[in-house]
């Protein structure tokens, strides 16, 4: 049997759509797709922002009308341009695994030049939301090389396919098209990076590139942005079945909150809206911001589901409330991976207080990822340029970025940390750059610690140095009744090593 897809004609929408037709195959024998292509109002329109012109479903109503009049059997769609009102005969048949929700910034790499001589950055985007939210973030998030003058940015506003948005940054110099970074989907470099024709001439884009991964806690992306929506006739049932089998139910129910902050805001293509959900063990997190049609300013994060405690119950304990930091020298295995190593990932802010001006001058040849935000802006403070942060995730999050087609990460990441903390991964190398000295004596818990009955334990490191110090088995089983808490990784799992359930939160809850 043969089922026809209907897509728009651009290179993304018919990588999506082919990718999405080799799914529906796998799962359903039997069954061939045949791709149609259709011009949409939307890729006609190239010479002023969608958001400056009247209507709607730009992209999707000439898709909705195949469909309706049976000319094709099902339709793909980025889910970030359906409207929140559809037509009665067409139903949602499936939304597979979502791809990473985040922006991403392709530059052409000689905009390091241009912020060493202080020139403006031209960044080219039509999002009214991206246009609201990113200029702060870029401010502080682009290397730094002039004291006390902030980089300058100018956004220009551009339309056109990812291909042909992509190729401006490779323009010549004087150039009125010539612009040195645009902003993108990542789900959609993603996707055209697995798909065999596209990637072809995605990698060409990237040549002479460099790459900017922005965070969703300090950026959140479209509401839906990187999930796909596949759409059939309410009676077509061989469709509605087959489709079924690519449905991934956590993505809808991530997506479904998001699109409920849209109608909220009233909906639309216009909005300078940005909100993005991220799931966690007690139901998820929703952050938002952006600016209402009203001019109000919004930023807010939304806890979903029933999280038992609030950070605010208890005393968080940081490695500086038991232990004084020093530098510590490199060895010349270290320095020779810290050299060799493409990739850098800065474990803990504290670390860019030991490295020394060669370490750092290092740093700026590398693709240099974090693990927040404080790492990002003492970085590009020093000037050197941050691909990404894994949000406070841990090392063990980074794999998720490592592991993506685009990002093209195969060797060996140096970890910069501390010389307490060990990284069990055979593709990472740990860079010990300071080490911890004990405050106390004599073996003195601090008070806080002692008379507080909730504790957050910020590492793992203070919470096994505060169980060895309790010396007793007695001191131990009483320190075990208090209430725990910790981030999901490491620390946790040093918890547990003691026989303690922790209570898994976020920091910021």
């Amino acid at each position: 049997m043969i089922l026809k897809l209907g897509t728009r004609k651009s290179l993304l929408a018919w990588a999506q759509s082919s990718w999405v037709a080799r799914e529906v195959e796998k799962l359903n024998p039997g069954i061939t797709v045949e791709l149609v292509g259709i011009d949409t109002q939307g890729d006609k329109i190239l010479d002023k922002p969608l958001s400056k012109i009247e209507g709607k479903e730009f992209f999707t109503a000439e898709l909705d009308h195949a469909l309706i009049e049976g000319r094709v059997d099902f339709t793909v769609h980025s889910m970030k341009d359906l409207s929140l009102d559809r037509p009665p005969q067409i139903t949602l048949a499936a939304i597979p695994p979502r791809e990473l929700q985040h922006d991403v910034i392709i530059f052409h790499q000689t905009v390091m030049d241009r912020l060493r001589e202080g020139k403006e950055i031209r960044i080219g985007t039509s999002s009214p939301r991206r246009l609201t939210i990113l200029p702060a973030f870029l401010e502080k998030a682009l290397p730094q090389f002039l004291a006390n003058t902030k980089p300058q940015i100018k956004f220009v506003e551009i339309r056109g396919n990812v291909n042909t948005r992509t190729s401006r940054v490779h323009e010549p110099e004087g150039s009125e098209r010539k612009l040195d970074g645009v902003v993108l989907a990542y789900a959609g470099l993603e996707r055209l990076s697995h798909d065999q024709k596209a990637a072809i001439e995605l990698w060409k884009l990237l040549e002479n590139t460099k790459i900017m991964v922005v965070p969703i806690q300090e950026c959140p992306t479209a509401p839906a942005q990187g999930a796909l929506a596949i759409e059939s006739r309410k009676d077509h049932q061989v469709s509605l079945t087959a489709l079924l089998k690519l449905h991934h139910p956590p993505t809808q129910a991530a997506v479904h909150e998001e699109r409920v902050i849209l109608g909220e805001w009233g909906g639309g293509c216009h909005q300078k809206l940005g909100a993005n959900f991220v799931a966690n063990k007690y139901g998820g997190k929703l952050f938002i911001k952006g600016e209402k049609p009203s001019g109000e300013w919004v930023v807010e994060t939304r806890n979903l589901g029933k999280v038992p405690f609030s950070i605010s119950e208890f005393t968080k304990v940081e490695a500086s409330d038991l232990f004084d930091f020093k530098k510590r020298e490199l060895s010349t295995a270290e320095q020779s991976a810290l050299s060799h190593s493409e990739v850098c990932f800065v474990a803990h802010s504290r670390v860019l207080e030991f490295l020394g001006e060669e370490e750092s001058a290092i740093l700026s040849s590398k693709r240099v990822w974090v693990s927040g935000m404080k790492s990002w802006h003492k970085l590009a403070a020093k000037g050197v340029w941050v691909e990404g942060s894994v949000e406070y995730k841990g090392f063990d999050y980074f794999q998720t970025f490592k592991n993506k087609s685009l990002l093209r990460m195969k060797s060996k990441t140096a970890f910069l940390t501390h010389a307490e903390s060990a990284i069990d991964d055979e593709n990472a190398i740990t860079i010990a750059c300071y080490t911890h000295q004990l405050k106390a004596k004599n073996n003195e818990v601090p008070k806080k610690i002692i008379d507080s009955t909730h504790l957050y334990w910020s590492s793992g490191l203070p919470f096994s140095t505060v169980w060895s110090m309790l010396g007793t088995p007695e001191k131990q089983a009483e320190f075990s009744k208090k209430i725990h808490a910790s981030g999901a990784g490491k620390t946790a799992a040093a918890i547990r090593a003691r026989g303690i359930e922790p209570v898994v939160i976020d920091a910021d809850l």
